[in-house]
């Protein structure tokens, strides 16, 4: 039994390919990426149009059933020679459990690829395989089965997997950037936006900045990077200022809380000496600092950070959190709650 890693998009060629282990642990941090991953080890073992009903059965630890799964996995599929069978969750893997598939693993059917997915970092010892069990079989098991991790996707992989969503759409570099940073770098929190927008798109077949701005029911071209500076600087009368002539335009109130939110996060991050040794993508994925704007933030951040006490810190993110339950209440002076956050905000220390 081996571990390797490979990126998210090398192993789904592979195994769209047929280029896979017939028995795998598969440990993925991402619910849509393993799905991902699923779907191309069945197009690569099964085949292509055969149908997921017949030939692709998954299960969950703690409502798996010996008896079903030894049914799934000694048979094929009802109209093909081969299944996919998967198993989530290992970790809730009781010993009978266990056991029952170190023992199938010992000797496994040839036309079953079994998947376990686990989103833990704990290897096949402690996650599937029960000692209780003759030796040799218990080799044989773990030779039977390889250990398979998926790299965090990298900023090129996550704009590819964005940019394929949209086949048949028109989508450019900056409109995809624009989308992750209203989407904290978050598969779960992209996906339905791609419905969205596709969706709302789907005459025109072009994915523009303004569309997304207006499916998350925000004002465009307004200058949320000036505002936040403002803020940061603690230039109380340049952010009112600021506020009150692109709140002119749309209510953008929700959206500049949103933006302060993540600076204030940003902050908060950046007390961790950890986060202060990573660089570039990594550095910008740890902060959920996304477009031109956020990057050019980066630096007064970095700066601020350094002069604002962490109870300052907790303090802002009270305040913003008050304000935008203000800002959903239909009753509520948007002004008003705005300008007293703006004061707020800028007088801590």
């Amino acid at each position: 039994m081996s571990k390797s890693s490979s990126s998210f998009l090398s192993l789904r060629k592979a195994f769209s390919a047929g280029k896979l282990p017939e028995n795998m642990l598969l440990e993925a941090a991402d619910r849509i990426i393993s799905d991902d991953l699923v779907d191309a080890a069945f197009v690569g073992f099964v085949g292509k149009g055969e149908s997921k009903e017949d030939s692709l059965s998954a299960f969950t630890a703690d409502d798996l059933k010996i008896d079903s799964l030894m049914n799934e996995c000694m048979g094929g599929g009802l109209f093909s020679s081969r299944k996919v069978v998967v198993i989530r969750n290992p970790k809730k893997l009781t010993k009978p459990k266990k056991l029952a598939i170190t023992e199938y693993l010992a000797s496994p059917n040839p036309d079953v690829c079994l998947i376990i997915i686990t989103d833990e970092n704990e290897g096949a010892d402690k996650l599937v395989f029960s000692d209780s069990i003759d030796p040799d079989k218990l080799r044989s098991a773990k030779s039977n089965l390889k250990e398979i991790s998926v790299t965090d996707l990298s900023e090129e992989e996550m704009t590819d997997w964005i940019r394929e969503k949209f086949d048949g759409f028109e989508i450019s570099e900056e409109s995809i950037t624009h989308l992750l940073s209203l989407s904290n770098f978050s598969l779960a929190e992209i996906l339905p936006e791609i419905d969205k927008l596709k969706t709302f798109c789907h005459f025109k077949k072009n994915v523009t900045v303004e569309d997304i701005n207006l499916c998350n029911g925000i004002a465009k071209d307004f200058s949320e990077g000036d505002f936040i500076k403002a803020v940061m600087k603690k230039d109380i009368a340049s952010a009112v200022k600021i506020y009150t002539k692109i709140s002119l335009k749309k209510d953008i109130e929700v959206y500049l809380v949103f933006l302060l939110n993540t600076a204030f996060c940003a902050l908060k991050k950046l007390e961790d000496p950890a986060s202060t040794k990573l660089q570039g993508f990594n550095l910008k994925k740890e902060l959920k600092l996304w477009g031109p704007v956020q990057e050019v933030l980066l630096p007064l951040y970095k700066k601020v950070s350094e002069n604002m006490s962490p109870s300052a810190i907790d303090n802002a993110f009270g305040m913003i959190y008050l304000a935008d339950k203000k800002f959903k209440s239909s009753s509520s002076e948007k002004s008003v709650t705005m300008t007293n956050l703006i004061h707020g905000l800028c007088s801590l220390q």
